[in-house]
């Protein structure tokens, strides 16, 4: 059993040279403008937009994942009617339907990959149910041409929680995809969140409802918030950008290690998402992964187990406890290995190892 000296955390940040973070904030200081769709915030718009490969009028730049989701569901009308979404996920984004007034309705996930499953949001729709929220958990990705058709045959909005999936093409689906860029995902902005969506008619509603709904200097049109992001957000942004191909390359090098280390064992690594973004993995029950949390924590690595408890135990979504049994499985038994830039590899390999160890 490895012991390491130093915590070895589930994640870590990447920070760009601290010498390029300083060129940028003279800039801003230069500017004097911190907040309020300045400069450093335009470009990190049009460089997302370039990279994601979208129109500029397609995209909206936010505060951080979660306001991103809520005024994103706003916009699009989800108020006072039920939307189908999945417990395995963070409370984000149930939470963030709650917050407008719309009604978060569970179905159960698919077995192999974790996802929201079409089937059992279909049997869930009813002339209440005005959007489903499919969540690309861990970055797998979820049945996108199965919701298409649930969208196409019952008139509803999908809308996909892609918090896990930058790096991937998946906002190309939906009506609309929100990425977020808290710092312990793949990508960060410090904090930061961003929407693409289909109809790029929402971009002014959504740029109006990011500052309060003030049109203009006489003019309130909405119910709106605080969810700019500002000038330092960006700026880390932009610098994080310039190395998603590390940051890519690292995370597949990692998944892959641990990947192989497991082949063949006890312990199955979900293996799906396009961006490595978590390293996820099921043990046979509930017990071995809690020894296995355990026993890790002892050898000073701080893995997570994540998403648990499943949404359905937590007070506001307690309504729909026992309704989505492969979910609470899922939630049960899976644990989320440590996996971030600069992890070496052969710190990979003793993680590996010590998983297996406690196991056998």
């Amino acid at each position: 059993m490895t012991i390491f000296n130093e915590p070895i955390l589930v994640t870590r940040p990447y920070l760009p040279p601290l010498e390029e973070f300083k060129r940028g904030c003279e800039e801003i200081w230069t500017n004097r403008w911190l907040t309020n769709d300045g400069p450093m915030l335009q470009r990190f718009h049009e460089a997302l937009s370039g990279y994601l490969g979208v129109p500029s009028s397609n995209l909206a730049l936010f505060a951080n994942g979660t306001l991103a989701l809520e005024l994103g569901f706003y916009a699009m009308g989800l108020s006072g009617g039920d939307v189908i979404t999945t417990p395995f996920t963070f409370v984000a984004t149930s939470h963030a339907l709650k917050r407008i007034g719309a009604t978060p309705v569970f179905a159960d996930v698919d077995p192999a990959t974790l996802c929201l499953s079409p089937a059992a949001a279909e049997r869930s729709i009813t002339p209440r149910t005005k959007a489903i929220v499919p969540v690309h958990v861990y970055g797998n990705p979820c049945d996108v041409d199965g919701f298409a058709r649930l969208g196409e045959k019952y008139g509803v909005k999908i809308i996909y929680d892609a918090a896990h999936a930058f790096g991937t093409d998946l906002h190309r689906y939906g009506d609309i995809s929100m990425f977020s860029f808290h710092p312990t995902k793949l990508f960060h902005s410090c904090e930061g969140g961003c929407l693409v969506f289909r109809d790029d008619s929402l971009q002014r509603k959504l740029f109006n409802l990011r500052n309060f709904a003030i049109e203009s200097e006489l003019a309130c049109v909405d119910v709106g918030t605080n969810a700019k992001m500002n000038e330092l957000q960006a700026l880390m942004g932009l610098l994080c950008l310039e190395r998603m191909d590390d940051l890519l390359a690292s995370r597949r090098r990692i998944a892959g290690i641990y990947a192989e280390k497991f082949r063949g064992t006890c312990v199955r690594f979900i293996d799906g998402s396009a961006n490595a973004a978590y390293c996820p993995v099921l043990f046979k029950s509930y017990e071995i992964r809690e020894r296995v949390y355990a026993g890790l924590k002892k050898s000073n690595i701080h893995a997570r187990r994540y998403f648990y408890p499943l949404l359905t135990e937590f007070a506001p979504y307690i309504y729909a406890r026992g309704t989505c049994p492969v979910a609470a499985d899922a939630a049960s038994r899976v644990l989320t290995l440590p996996t971030y830039y600069g992890l070496a590899d052969e710190d990979v390999r003793s993680i590996a190892d010590n998983v297996l160890e406690i196991v056998s």
